[in-house]
């Protein structure tokens, strides 16, 4: 009957620590943003504004992007890939990320 019980006993501890190690808190994310990470640009190198190609220049003149002159902007060292990271008067940070052609790479 002892044995019974602590098999019991064992068997509970271990189902709910199973069940605490799966309880990840979820984070929602919008299809066109991104929360910034340190290592979100830890393969990308900082770039100026001017060195970006004229489609994404283009792409970035919408009114979904103003403000983007000020953006902190990051092409990838490993492809044609490009990050901006725009700051609102809230000092929130939403991130971009785009292609070559300008048009934006969905997670």
């Amino acid at each position: 009957m002892k044995k019974t019980i602590l098999i019991l006993a064992g068997a509970l501890c271990l189902s709910v620590a199973t069940v605490n190690a799966q309880d990840a808190p979820q984070r929602s994310k919008d299809s066109t943003s991104v929360q910034p990470t340190q290592n979100y640009v830890k393969d990308m190198a900082k770039i100026n504004a001017t060195e970006i190609p004229a489609s994404l220049r283009s792409t970035l003149q919408g009114s979904q992007y103003t403000g983007w002159e000020n953006a902190t902007i990051y092409r990838s060292k490993d492809s044609d890939m490009y990050l901006v990271e725009m700051k609102d008067a809230s000092d929130r940070t939403t991130s971009y990320r785009f292609d070559a052609n300008g048009k934006i790479v969905k997670d």
